[in-house]
């Protein structure tokens, strides 16, 4: 039996989209509600063959995917193992009934999406209400079963719903990317592809005090780990207070690079290596 491959649905999501270039068309992919649905059924399998998951962390105009990071702060035992990225188009999709811009009255979308086409969506439908959904494909399968409304998402799931395309390409850039986490709970990582560059993500909690982070990460500066990506996220039962996810130029392999995490750790209060994953 092929292992599971869990991604957030339902089909026809750009998460649906990356499971399929990853995976391919012959894997067992199973679409999640949520988030939290996928990082349930990656911790709570018990079976031999555990399953994948594939889930947003970055997109290019956006920034990052909080719901992903909450949950692999919350998940210790779920580790990442590769890092990929897909180019993101969304389209304007209507019912056939609606032949012109005028039938719209509102706009349905997960709040990510609404954000990439800000700008497109005020300069075309000024005015026009905007509604979050749960996801991409959610919103075009909720359009399908009403009058006057309009969704911004793929053109699978334009085919899935029975819509057509309005408007094409309405992120604001071009380029807009999205990448994507390969993780999973006790799996072995796959062979990385040839001359991969290696990264890892870190979370840290740090005491709350001026400078605190600055001189927490000054031994990556003196030992020349770049760092990519900086996230604070709030810590749960503790208002005000914060984690932080850190992504690094390194795969630990380097004395003076593990030597450098030791340090970082000494001046944190605790820390955890969440992945170290080939980039493409």
């Amino acid at each position: 039996m092929k292992n599971q491959i869990l991604y957030l649905g339902p089909e026809g999501t750009h998460s649906h989209e990356a499971a399929l270039a990853r995976f391919g068309r012959d894997a067992r992919l199973v679409p999640c509600l949520s988030h939290e649905e996928i990082f349930e059924r990656l911790c709570g399998s018990c079976r031999r063959k555990r399953p994948w998951a594939i889930v947003p962390v970055e997109n290019s105009s956006e920034g990052p995917v909080t719901q992903t990071l909450d949950q692999l702060a919350a998940c210790p035992q779920v580790s990442i193992t590769e890092c990929f990225s897909i180019n993101i188009r969304h389209h304007l999709l209507v019912p056939p009934g609606i032949k012109a811009k005028s039938g719209i009255e509102r706009i349905y979308s997960h709040p990510q999406a609404l954000g990439q086409c800000r700008a497109s969506l005020q300069a075309y439908l000024p005015g026009i209400e905007r509604q979050p959904e749960s996801s991409t494909a959610a919103a075009a399968r909720r359009v399908s079963l009403e009058t006057g409304a309009a969704a911004l998402a793929s053109a699978a799931a334009a085919s899935i719903n029975g819509l057509k395309i309005l408007k094409r390409d309405m992120q604001d850039n071009k380029a807009n990317v999205t990448r994507f986490f390969v993780v999973s709970a006790g799996r072995s990582r796959p062979a990385p592809p040839l001359n991969a560059e290696y990264r890892s993500l870190i979370h840290l909690v740090i005491g709350n005090r001026p400078g605190a982070l600055l001189h927490a990460l000054a031994p990556f500066d003196a030992s020349g780990v770049n760092l990519t990506f900086i996230q604070s996220r709030p810590l749960p039962r503790r208002p005000w207070e914060y984690g932080f996810f850190i992504e690094a130029v390194t795969e630990w392999k380097k004395t003076s690079d593990e030597a450098a995490w030791r340090l970082v750790l000494a001046l944190s209060e605790s820390g955890r290596k969440i992945g170290t994953y080939p980039v493409t």
